[in-house]
């Protein structure tokens, strides 16, 4: 079962997943340095095309100062084979169980499914903005995430 919607300007719930890389990533390694783009995607090789548009943009989102982490339900050795393959510039965090996921956006525990994600954090990990949608394809443009981020950047000074 998800939880109530997160709100703008709360505070992300905490976490630690590991990643494809096998290092354990956390909200804490970005804070009051970084702000945060978190994708929650059901697994990494049903979102080929998202993940690759966000990796072609991956030098963009490093001038607004902004880290990419990719959230999947599926296992660490399903994100190693999709890293592998995909050879993406951002880490992707396995999830299975949905422990995770089920504080950032819509999740199914008998399925174990959930509903695209996209959220923009700013350096103190405060929720700046979220799109829960049914399809990828319903996310934002690349150009309108990173228009938030400048935005963000010139109201949220380090």
């Amino acid at each position: 079962m998800s939880q109530p919607p997160l709100e703008k300007d709360q505070l992300l719930p905490a976490f630690r997943l590991p990643a494809a890389d096998g290092m354990p990533y956390s909200l804490w390694d970005y804070k009051q340095r970084e702000n945060l783009v978190l994708l929650f995607v059901q697994s990494a090789t049903a979102s080929t095309a998202l993940l690759r548009t966000f990796a072609e943009h991956f030098q963009d989102f490093r001038e607004e100062n902004c880290a990419i982490l990719v959230i999947t339900a599926n296992t660490v050795v399903g994100n190693l084979e999709a890293q592998a393959t995909l050879k993406l510039p951002f880490p992707l965090l396995a999830d299975p169980t949905g422990g995770v996921i089920s504080y950032y956006t819509q999740w199914n525990a008998v399925q174990k499914t959930l509903s695209p994600s996209i959220l923009l954090a700013n350096r103190y990990n405060a929720l700046y903005e979220q799109c829960i949608t049914e399809r990828e394809s319903d996310f934002p443009a690349i150009a309108q995430v990173l228009a938030s981020l400048r935005y963000l950047n010139s109201i949220c000074t380090p």
